[in-house]
Formats: C-alpha cells, structure tokens, sequence
C-alpha cells in the first residue's frame, strides 16, 4: 500500500496536477502577506492591519486573519482538490492499471486505499502551503500563537476525506472522472443547505414526510459547512462540537468501507 501511495504523489506530479495546486496554494500565501501588515505602535504595542481596516490589537485581529483566510480558501481548496485527486482514483480502474496491479499479488482495497490517501496528502500539503505562511509570519511578528491552524487543518483534511469517499464510491460502476467529480461536488453545495434547513428546505416543503426526508438526509451526510465553521470556532474560542464531527466520521468510514468491499468483490 505504501509503494501506492508513493507512485500516486509521483503520478500527480508528473501529471502536473499537483504542481497546478501547489502553485495556486503559494500565490494565495503570497497574496495574504500582502495585505496583512503588522505595525509597531508607540510604547512598543503593536497592531494587526489588513488592507486599508483601521489597525487592531494583535489578540484580535491574529485569529481574525486566520479567520478570513480560512473562510477565503477553505471551499476553494476543497473543490481543486477534487479535481486533482479523482483521477487517481478513476486512473486505478482503466484498462492497463488493471492488469498492471490488480493482477499482482496484493488486495486490491490495499492498492485503492494507498491512492485515497495520496489524495488526502495533495489536500493536506496545499492547505499548509496556503495558511502556514501566514500563520508563521503572525506567530513570530506578534508573539501570539497560531497553532490552532493545525487543528484546522486535521478537521478540514477530514471533510475533504469525506468527499473522497464519495468519488471512491461513485468511480467503481462507471469511468471518466465527471460523475465522481460531480457527485462529491454536489455533496458540498448541498452541505449548507441541509445545515440551514429550516430556512431553506422547510420553506419549500410543508409535509412532515419531505420534512422527515430533509433531517434525515443532513444527519446521514457529512457537514462539510459545519465543520468549516468548527475550524473557526477553535481559532477564536479553542472549542469543537463533537456533532458534526463524529457524524462526518461515520459517514466517510461508512462509504469507504462500502467502496472497498465492493471493489473486492467486483469482476473486471
């Protein structure tokens, strides 16, 4: 599993699909410093300015510019991620990576797994290139730690898994990577809509039965918003509702389990 993984990450680099990511996360990087200054104030205080926002105090406006960085890149980095890892995954089940791996001695779920986690790491090594920048510069700058962004970090890798075991799922009875692109895509946009359902679902709706459908449908599928705003909660407050969280984690072992159980028992 480990050689597959490794090949995976190799494969999206020479593929350049990587690259593309990485170089989107660093002119993020770069565009954050940019607008972000710290100052220093009479007395040796100093002060938190982003763009042309009138100066705050650095036990504000710190967790603020992780805040909106968070809140500018979360989604972004979520949907290329997609883009760039569902070809590892879709690649896996083309004729000629059939023969090449499946035909060797080892599980297939092993192979498929090996390739998902490299998905995972292309989604994890952007985010850090996007935010660590940032959060280092701040760190030594104003003295006020920034570790909370690694917390974010593990809770939005664990949205984006969620969303991959949704591409794993729907890439097995079909090829081409559109509809698996698709359907994590459509996971995502649907997320806050299930999140705020009494103001959007329940206002179209007025049966208890379709109602009944609604809460079900957003306690089964992960809270991809939810957990966004959990990333944001614990940079300003340090506190994590288990809820979505946990609910996420069902979903995503429950798919992926699914996922490599029927490609064991697929015929190709």
């Amino acid at each position: 599993m480990f050689s597959t993984y490794v090949n995976s990450l190799r494969e999206s680099l020479s593929r350049r699909v990587a690259l593309v990511l990485f170089g989107v996360a660093i002119l993020v990087a770069v565009a954050f410093n940019s607008v972000v200054h710290v100052r220093a104030l009479a007395g040796g205080a100093k002060a938190i300015i982003i763009g042309s926002q009138l100066p705050m105090p650095p036990s504000i406006g710190v967790p603020g510019v992780l805040e909106s960085d968070l809140r500018a890149t979360g989604s972004l980095w979520l949907l290329l991620a997609i883009f760039a890892a569902a070809p590892l995954l879709t690649a896996t089940l083309e004729r000629g990576w059939l023969e090449l791996t499946f035909s060797k001695g080892v599980a297939r779920w092993r192979i498929f797994l090996g390739r998902f986690l490299a998905g995972l790491t292309l989604y994890s090594v952007t985010f850090i290139l996007a935010t660590l920048p940032v959060a280092l510069r701040l760190w030594w700058a104003t003295g006020i730690g920034t570790w909370r962004v690694a917390v974010a970090l593990l809770i939005q890798t664990f949205s984006f898994a969620a969303l991959l075991a949704v591409t794993a799922l729907v890439t097995l009875p079909q090829k081409g990577v559109a509809l698996p692109i698709i359907g994590s895509a459509a996971i995502w946009v649907l997320s806050p809509s299930l999140a705020m359902r009494q103001e959007t679902f329940y206002r179209l709706f007025s049966s208890s039965a379709a109602r009944w459908i609604v809460d079900w449908m957003y306690r089964i599928l992960p809270k991809c918003s939810e957990l966004e705003d959990q990333c944001v909660s614990f940079i300003h407050r340090g506190t994590i509702s288990l809820w979505p969280v946990w609910s996420t984690g069902v979903f995503t072992l429950a798919v992926l389990g699914l996922t490599l159980w029927r490609l064991e028992r697929k015929s190709f």
